[in-house]
C-alpha cells in the first residue's frame, strides 16, 4: 500500500493541533451544560471546533496518498489503478533505477501486449519498490538495471505487506515462445519458473531467455528425443 510523501512531524503537528483544538472547542460549546452550570456556550466555541475540524482534516489529507497499490509477486507487478494493470516478468523489457529522482521505471507490455510504463517511487512505495528491486534480480537480471546497494529501499521481510494467492496460470490458447504454436491441452505447456513464459513441451529450449534452465522441465521423452 502507498504512503504518504508528506513530512511524518508535519503530519503529526498538524494533527496534535486539530485534535487539541477539537477538544478544547468541544469543551467550550458543551463543558457548561454537561457540569449542570446554566450559563450559555463560550462564544468562541463554535470558531475553536470549525478550525480543529480543518486542521485534523488537513493531517488526514497529508498524512494519506492517493497513489494506488502495487503488487509484486511471481506474476509480476502489478498496478491497482480502475482496473488492475500487470506487466508479467517475462514482458518486463526493461527496469531502471533513477537515483535522482528515487524511484523506478518500468516499462514493458501487459497481458493484452500493449505497451505500459509504471514509476515506482521510493518515497511513496518503499516496500513495493524494494520487493520490485528483489524479484527482478532474481528473475529477469539480464533487463534489470538496479544496483545492489540502494539506501532508499528498506530490507524485504516475508511479513510485508498483505499475501494474496494467484489462481493458476491459464495456459490453454497460448502460444510458445519459442515456436508460436497454440497450447492445445494443459500437459504439453512447460511454464518458466522465475519469468512464467510458456513453452509447448516439444519446443522448449535448454534456457529460457531470462535465464533460468528449462531442460530439467521437459518431459523426459522430449528431453531424450532432443539428445
Amino acid at each position: 500500500m502507498p504512503q504518504s510523501a508528506g513530512n511524518p512531524l508535519l503530519v503529526k503537528v498538524v494533527g496534535g493541533a486539530g485534535a487539541a483544538a477539537l477538544g478544547a472547542g468541544a469543551w467550550a460549546q458543551f463543558g457548561r451544560s454537561l457540569m449542570g452550570v446554566e450559563l450559555p456556550p463560550y462564544a468562541f466555541g463554535p470558531y475553536v471546533l470549525g478550525g480543529g475540524a480543518l486542521l485534523f482534516g488537513a493531517a488526514v489529507w497529508l498524512g494519506t496518498s492517493n497513489e494506488p497499490a502495487v503488487r509484486v509477486g511471481a506474476a509480476g507487478v502489478a498496478v491497482e489503478k480502475s482496473e488492475l494493470v500487470r506487466i508479467p516478468w517475462h514482458a518486463v523489457e526493461r527496469i531502471v533505477w533513477d537515483p535522482e529522482r528515487a524511484e523506478l521505471a518500468l516499462r514493458g507490455k501487459d497481458a493484452d501486449d500493449k505497451d505500459v510504463s509504471l514509476t515506482v517511487r521510493a518515497r511513496v512505495h518503499p516496500l513495493a519498490a524494494a520487493w520490485i528491486a528483489r524479484e527482478a534480480r532474481a528473475r529477469i537480471p539480464k533487463v534489470t538495471d538496479i544496483p545492489d546497494d540502494v539506501g532508499e529501499l528498506p530490507e524485504t521481510r516475508t511479513s510485508d505487506g498483505e499475501l494474496l494467492p494467484l489462481d493458476p496460470i491459464q495456459v490453454v490458447g497460448m502460444h510458445c515462445a519459442e515456436s508460436g504454436d497454440i497450447i492445445a491441452y494443459e500437459p504439453d505447456a512447460v511454464v518458466c519458473p522465475k519469468c512464467e513464459l510458456v513453452f509447448h513441451k516439444a519446443s522448449t529450449p535448454d534456457e529460457c531467455p531470462c535465464g533460468a534452465d528449462l531442460a530439467s522441465l521437459r518431459p523426459k521423452a522430449v528431453a531424450k528425443d532432443a539428445t
